[in-house]
């Protein structure tokens, strides 16, 4: 598929919001469904699982084959203009947010169910928008009937943190074909949908500059594993501060 990358750049920092449709093809998205499920299903796994939501941190941990959902080139043209070449991966996760009594109720709160940014605050003020990014990979249909994810457009430009009591406000609902990629701006206000009895796999990919601290120690995680220079730029390999002046002054050093 053809990128219109002014259109998605356009859009992301005016909007803070665009589609790519067709990013990924239906066999794709039906192979990678197979393999989340065999992961969710794993007994190792069944203290972060709930009849509500299932959730699967660092899904590559699990299969190396998944990997290539964190790296495209046609991201890394997108992410490139609007953070830095340096670009690197946050976190990854991937959620199922369906209605499932196989697994265990939990009295704990279903991650993003509440209204949030995954922006940084410093003194409860939001950095500006611009300063990070959200991948929304649509393994299966996204729609009102199976827990979309839901946002609030005119979010982008305030500065504050969104309440801690669910208030409802004029929202709208982050749809596409199974396939799609939505790319969202952290700074705007968004939180799941309600839960189904549907399947709605998605992966959740956060991007931002080499200085952002990831959520995992990825080089630790993936050491022993056999990586391209790409992923492991995204991965925080070549973005270790070093351990004194000795070693190198510059955080950024070649693979």
């Amino acid at each position: 598929m053809k990128l219109n990358l002014k259109k998605h750049i356009s859009e992301l920092q005016v909007k803070g919001i665009t589609y790519i449709e067709g990013f990924y093809k239906k066999k794709e998205c039906k192979n990678v469904i197979n393999k989340l499920e065999k992961i969710v299903n794993k007994k190792t796994l069944q203290k972060y699982v709930d009849s509500k939501c299932q959730v699967i941190a660092n899904p590559f941990r699990h299969d190396l084959s998944l990997i290539n959902l964190i790296d495209d080139k046609r991201l890394e043209k997108i992410f490139s203009v609007l953070l830095d070449p340096n670009y690197v991966l946050i976190d990854s996760t991937v959620i199922n947010r369906k209605i499932n009594h196989k697994f265990k109720d939990s009295k704990k709160k279903n991650l993003g169910e509440q209204w949030h940014t995954d922006s940084r605050y410093n003194n409860n003020k939001r950095f500006d928008k611009g300063y990070s990014f959200l991948t929304i990979s649509m393994f299966n249909d996204f729609s009102n009937d199976n827990s979309a994810t839901l946002y609030i457009p005119e979010s982008l430009n305030r500065k504050d943190r969104p309440p801690a009591i669910n208030k409802k406000y004029r929202s709208k609902a982050i749809t596409g074909k199974a396939g799609t990629i939505a790319i969202l701006d952290t700074g705007i206000w968004h939180k799941a949908g309600k839960p189904s009895k549907l399947d709605r796999w998605s992966m959740f990919n956060y991007y931002g500059p080499w200085f952002m601290k990831p959520y995992f120690n990825f080089p630790k995680m993936m050491k022993n594993k056999k990586l391209k220079k790409k992923i492991k730029k995204l991965l925080h390999f070549n973005s270790q501060p070093p351990t004194h002046e000795r070693e190198r002054f510059r955080t950024i050093q070649k693979l």
